[in-house]
């Protein structure tokens, strides 16, 4: 039980109430950082509340969080927003799991779900269990003195308990007086009552998992300890015999695979013709596929390296063979898709899709060698950390590189090389790719033809962009007002290109006598 109970109830409501100022019916930008903001400053204050100090490590864990929770109001390509989002509410669930033993670098993959499976139970169920249990009252003959949380308490549940009873008095009394009925709902609206009553509603069942949310994090019911990574989860139930067949095989088929890939992909374009096929087309077949297959041998080895008994020396040794070379080989398939993905971007151009494979591409790369040297170290439990700091790598990657303007770049230079420019793809791109659009249309080397395309598509950008400024504060975004100001600086620049109003697309523009819309469905795998 906390020692400050009402402390609890009262912060964990008011940080609801937050969530719904800065949420409700408002665009998602900065909002989201200063919500995280609040709900951290919250928890920490709460502890300082309890006399409980937080692990050295929780305080990194925050500034992580915080870090990915600013990228919605820095960027505007939504898988990097949604990615980043994902990381800082997995982040703060971490928090929650370790935030005053710090275990979390020590966590094998096991203890990463059970712990923030935990964190999220006790979120729905600490808040309940607290509100349960009446604590013994003070003798008879002691007065009770009411701190400031205590007097509030009942003030805010008479509040609570009022409103939908006056409510219905409401309804009732507007139905008997038209009159009272006008005033009241001049005063009230009473045509959004619906909403009143579901925002109340959400309000409070946010404030109530807040509440288990910050009990589990401050409050433990039990001191966890620090758990040993080397140590596996589960009793081992495997032959180290079958696993050898089991890596032997696959193996033997990444090996035949991998020489096939000597032979052709790298042996150059002259023995991929020789198969019958053109080299986009060698190139367009299967990256996305051999992605699949470096992530599927990844988890056959977790999963073998959890179940597969080593009673001596020998079967440590073996195993460590056959995972390194599994490991050798499953480099080269990521390779060899690198290859693909690169001759497939030189034949058709760059798209969002084929961006995040690039990246992902690189950071699973660099788990695989983590996976090899922890192996080599005989330190196999921590590749839960190596692969929570390769995701934590991708998201960073992807908000600091800027994905839309790294697809704006590749495409153009492709164009200027004399390549051809989707034009209608590249209106599509997020206003992170405006700036580099604004720049690029002011370089004298480029062409006619490509300058007028990207003069139609900045034009297309400068009608469709609202003024950011007339948004709620709440949506606020760095990228977004940054586009906005330099189309309104430069619009004279490209007012030559002509946009109007089509009306079979709506917005449009004529290029090489081809009528295009401004905004169509457009997707590149």
């Amino acid at each position: 039980m906390p020692r400050h109970k009402s402390w609890f109830w009262l912060a964990a409501l008011a940080a609801a109430c937050f969530f719904d100022f800065l949420f409700w019916k408002k665009p998602f930008g900065v909002s989201f950082v200063i919500w995280t903001t609040a709900l951290l400053g919250v928890g920490y204050l709460l502890a300082w509340r309890e006399g409980k100090r937080p692990a050295a490590v929780s305080i990194l864990l925050s500034i992580l969080v915080l870090a990915f929770a600013f990228v919605p109001a820095w960027r505007n390509e939504p898988f990097t927003r949604v990615f980043s989002v994902l990381l800082a509410l997995s982040g703060m669930l971490l928090l929650t799991a370790t935030f005053l033993s710090g275990h979390w670098p020590f966590y094998r993959m096991w203890d990463y779900l059970k712990e923030m499976t935990l964190a999220m139970v006790g979120g729905v169920s600490r808040a309940i269990l607290m509100a349960s249990k009446n604590q013994n009252p003070p003798p008879l003959d002691q007065p009770v003195k009411k701190s400031f949380g205590r007097k509030a308490l009942p003030v805010l549940r008479g509040v609570l308990i009022a409103v939908p009873v006056v409510t219905l008095m409401a309804i009732l009394l507007s139905s008997a007086d038209p009159i009272f009925g006008d005033w009241l709902k001049k005063v009230l609206d009473l045509e959004k009552l619906p909403e009143y009553l579901f925002r109340l509603w959400y309000v409070l069942m946010i404030g109530s998992i807040l509440v288990g949310i910050y009990l589990h994090a401050i409050l433990p019911n039990k001191t966890e300890e620090r758990p040993d990574p080397q140590k596996p989860w589960m009793r081992p139930f495997l032959g180290w015999t079958e696993t050898g067949i089991i890596l032997g095989a696959v193996d033997a088929l990444f090996l035949a695979f991998v020489f096939i890939q000597i032979r052709y992909l790298f042996g150059g374009m002259v023995n991929i013709n020789e198969t019958g096929y053109t080299f986009s087309e060698y190139a367009r077949r299967g990256f996305g596929e051999l992605v699949a297959v470096a992530v599927l041998s990844m988890m056959l080895y977790l999963c073998l390296n959890t179940i597969t008994k080593r009673e001596n020396r020998g079967a440590n040794l073996g195993f460590s063979v056959v995972s390194i070379l599994l490991m050798a080989n499953v480099l080269v398939i990521l390779f060899s898709s690198l290859q693909r993905l690169l001759l497939y971007e030189s034949a058709y151009g760059f798209s969002q899709l084929r961006t995040y494979t690039h990246v992902f591409i690189y950071w699973l790369g660099g788990l695989i060698v983590m996976t090899v040297i922890l192996e080599l170290l005989r330190k196999r439990g921590h590749f839960a950390l190596a692969l929570l700091i390769s995701s934590i790598g991708f998201g960073a990657t992807l908000a600091v590189m800027n994905v839309d303007a790294f697809i704006a770049t590749q495409n153009v230079e492709r164009a200027t090389a004399g390549e051809e420019l989707d034009i209608q793809y590249l209106s599509s791109l997020s206003v992170d790719a405006v700036p580099f659009m604004v720049d690029k249309y002011n370089d004298p080397t480029l062409t006619p033809k490509v300058k007028d395309a990207l003069g139609s598509a900045l034009a297309c950008r400068q009608v469709l962009l609202d003024d950011p400024t007339k948004k709620s504060w709440q949506g606020f975004n760095l990228g977004e007002t940054n586009a906005y100001r330099l189309l309104q600086e430069n619009r004279k620049t490209w007012s030559q290109h002509n946009v109007f109003q089509s009306s079979d697309w709506g917005w449009s523009f004529r290029l090489n006598g081809v009528e295009i819309p401004c905004i169509g469905s457009v997707w590149m795998d």
